[in-house]
């Protein structure tokens, strides 16, 4: 049985048809992701299912005592509360408006409850009292989520859920909702994420839901074959109409008698030819580059400090940006990634060290909370410079219609708006693309669009973002925020670092396999012998940062600094196995004490 039937739905706003004689059915354990392009109505419909939003026609059946948990696509308005008292409105909700709920009285709370949120707020490294204003934008997007995932829920609905979340992060999500045991509606364009997840995706297309079985790779196929087929008949149906428009005109000229079934025939066609199922394709783009002659060297940093309330956001850093690079920020939630942006902008000065910026910079930077955009004023407005009817022609190449040109940036989806932000940015002229987080809400064919002007474009390119294989894509360079303010720089696919993490992971199985084999008469030995070869492996590393660190390294040719980066790499995960070695000797010699 059906958990949710929905039948000949149908559903428009204006001149959008969301839903047209649509069918959905979702059945138990299902992982079903919802595509469509932006604004076409996902998460209208995620909101039909939640009861939020009526239809214009049509019925929904639902199972009985059906328990349906929703995210919504925004992070709550109500900023002032605690994460405790948020995650148990959603766990003892009343009512719900801009994701916001009433706290109950915590007399009526369970003990089990309880338990649970606690658990919950444990697992996502927070405290409990924290406010939801102390928080960044990725942070509060895992506090949203662990609200809807700690209740027994028999569907959840999920809108971009990976939207501001580290890629550690989505990697947890993940996790959850593989074990999770009800049935999960979500709409996304994470490919890393949908691949993992999905067991069946939904196509929102022309008001119509499209079903598509198997994995995402699956569906990219079909779906490629269903357009081509789609052109074919379109072609054919339009000699069939250019045919008939001869005939009819014909007729008029010569005052003959007209074939009334065939002016019928020719009616419908019309009117076919007006609902036609056109398959929208982004323009060709790219961004608008500035002939402005740059040297090799855009940025250059040396020995940087930054900290907030004495803890290291950055700390002792030193590195060059060369003309060309893309240079991918990698870390987690509030690790500091953006206010090295901002230190690069000069947004923010940094507590010590020094920094160069290139004098030809022109920086295009597109800020993951779309600033640069004017939400009480409409598209058009928004694209203040350049000849108005060149501005209605590039941005019916970013697919914004003519007729839409004066809607308000408030009334737009999110994608939408994302998608207007790289529109406004692309044309200005720039050598320096900034991406803080530019793939959220952005479809399937924005992101390839976007992947592909990253691509071709001749200048530099500094990319936040949570999307694997978007990165994997696009940058060649990262720098890894690392805990304590350390950054690491790595040069090749971001799959690296990934590799990097799982042999990490391997070694301290390995050695606590041996550590088994270890009689406890070698022990103290052994612990003197480690620990010589700790000070002996700290020394090296200190002189190799010490190298690292001088103004000149990064001035190197590629192969002497990709040898001492190499060398460091080895020593550093020298050190780690040694302190984990020690770590497990020293307390092997503790429980030996204990017993004795």
């Amino acid at each position: 049985m059906s958990l949710i039937s929905i039948q000949n739905a149908y559903l428009s706003f204006n001149d959008v048809q969301i839903l047209k004689n649509s069918t959905l059915h979702i059945n138990p354990r299902e992982r079903i992701c919802l595509i469509g392009k932006n604004g076409t109505g996902k998460s209208t419909i995620l909101k039909v299912i939640n009861k939020t939003q009526d239809l214009d026609n049509g019925r929904i059946f639902y199972k009985k005592n059906i328990k349906i948990s929703y995210l919504k696509q925004t992070n709550p308005n109500n900023l002032d509360i605690s994460i405790y008292d948020f995650i148990v409105s959603g766990l003892y909700k009343k009512s719900i408006i801009n994701n916001d709920s009433i706290i109950p009285n915590k007399k009526t709370i369970k003990i089990e409850d309880n338990i649970k949120i606690i658990k919950i707020i444990e697992n996502i490294k927070l405290e409990k009292n924290t406010l939801l204003s102390e928080l960044s934008g990725g942070l509060l997007r895992k506090v949203t989520l662990s609200r809807v995932l700690v209740g027994q829920s028999d569907l959840l609905l999920l809108d971009e859920p990976t939207n501001h979340l580290d890629i550690k992060t989505v990697r947890w999500l993940e996790k959850f909702l593989d074990k999770f045991t009800g049935s999960i509606l979500f709409v996304s364009h994470d490919r890393n994420f949908i691949k993992n997840i999905s067991t069946r995706i939904i196509d929102l297309d022309g008001g119509k839901l499209i079903s598509w079985p198997g994995n995402y790779d699956n569906f990219i196929k079909l779906k490629n074959e269903s357009n081509r087929i789609e052109q074919i008949k379109k072609k054919i149906f339009d000699k069939k109409l250019k045919k008939e428009e001869l005939w009819i005109r014909k007729c008029v000229k010569a005052r003959s008698i007209r074939n009334e079934g065939r002016v019928k025939n020719l009616k419908t066609l019309r009117k076919e030819n007006d609902d036609y199922q056109k398959i929208e394709k982004l323009g060709k783009i790219k961004a608008n580059q500035s002939r402005h002659h740059l040297g090799k060297i855009l940025f250059e940093l040396e020995n940087i400090d930054f900290s907030i309330n004495d803890q290291y956001i950055i700390k002792n850093f030193s590195s060059i940006i060369q003309n060309g690079d893309k240079l991918g920020l990698i870390g987690d939630n509030g690790c500091g990634k953006s206010t090295m942006i901002k230190i690069l902008i000069g947004e923010k000065q940094p507590k010590r060290g020094k920094i160069y910026r290139n004098t030809g910079l022109k920086i295009s930077y597109f800020d993951q909370n779309r600033s640069l955009l004017d939400s009480n004023k409409s598209i058009l407005e928004n694209m203040h410079y350049g000849n108005i009817e060149l501005i209605v022609k590039y941005l019916n190449a970013f697919l914004f219609k003519p007729n839409e040109l004066q809607s308000l940036v408030k009334t737009l989806s999110g994608g939408q708006r994302n998608r207007l932000l790289l529109a406004k940015l692309f044309l200005k002229p720039s050598n320096v693309l900034i991406l803080d987080e530019p793939t959220n809400d952005l479809d399937l064919d924005s992101l390839q669009l976007l992947e592909k002007i990253i691509i071709n474009y001749k200048g530099t390119v500094l990319l936040v973002s949570h999307d694997e294989t978007f990165i994997n894509n696009t940058i060649n360079k990262y720098w890894y925020f690392e805990k304590n303010g350390i950054i690491s720089t790595h040069v090749g696919k971001f799959n690296s670092i990934k590799r990097k993490e799982k042999s990490s992971k391997k070694r301290k199985i390995k050695i606590n396999h041996h550590l088994k084999k270890i009689t406890q008469n070698k022990i103290k030995k052994n612990l003197n012998d480690i620990f010589l070869k700790i000070e002996k492996t700290e020394l090296q590393i200190k002189k190799l940062q010490n190298k690292i660190n001088k103004i000149d390294f990064f001035k190197k040719d590629l192969e002497n600094k990709l040898s001492t980066l190499k060398i460091l790499s080895e020593k550093e995960k020298e050190l780690e196995e040694l302190l984990i070695y020690w770590e497990h000797l020293e307390k092997s010699t503790a429980i030996k004490k204990h017993n004795n």
